[in-house]
């Protein structure tokens, strides 16, 4: 096998038998490991998401943007109100549940439920506005990048058998992977 950048020269512990599995969790995180194919038939194939690679951001809540009049006025309390973005997300409601009584304002740390489960594409740093109220209440995401997902997954194809394979990976996936025999390495 050649030199890569990325690539330790040999080995040098925490060799484990692994099997591939659709499951992209803490517990097949295989934490930048080396795949040793033992088994390869013509048109073998290996499905792996490389190390670093991230998946869809995960919304955990909003931060204020600090100025008057960003909380909004003359909201009441609603369930499944849908927001705006200046982003490219879509399909984030949000639960207001405590508003201020004389103004009508929002208060972003107690007064929003998120509802993220038809939620996408949204980033850090957006900046959401609430449908509702007089003066619209403008907050800003807090994202963070999620687990990678099928999505970001590289198959590779005609591996050849008995050797390490020369890419760094986070997990090996069951679909669309045929070689068999497989053990990390770090």
């Amino acid at each position: 096998m050649g030199q890569f950048g990325n690539q330790p020269d040999f080995i040098t512990h925490d060799i484990k038998s692994i099997l591939p599995s659709d499951d992209i969790n803490s517990d097949k995180f295989l934490d930048g490991s080396v795949i040793y194919v033992g088994t390869s038939a013509a048109g073998g194939k290996l499905n792996v998401i490389p190390v670093g690679a991230v998946g869809p951001s995960v919304i955990s809540g909003f931060s204020s943007l600090g100025y008057t009049g960003s909380n909004g006025t003359k909201y009441v309390n609603a369930a499944a109100v849908a927001t705006t973005t200046s982003g490219s997300g879509t399909g984030l409601t949000v639960d207001i549940t405590r508003t201020n009584l004389v103004t009508g304002s929002i208060d972003y740390t107690s007064g929003l439920t998120l509802n993220t489960g038809a939620a996408q594409g949204y980033l850090n740093g957006d900046l959401v506005t609430i449908t509702g109220g007089v003066e619209k209440a403008v907050f800003r995401i807090v994202a963070k990048a999620g687990l990678p997902t099928f999505a970001e997954s590289v198959s590779f194809i005609n591996l050849p058998q008995g050797e390490w394979f020369p890419v760094v990976v986070d997990y090996v996936l069951a679909n669309n992977t045929t070689v068999t025999d497989l053990r990390a390495g770090k």
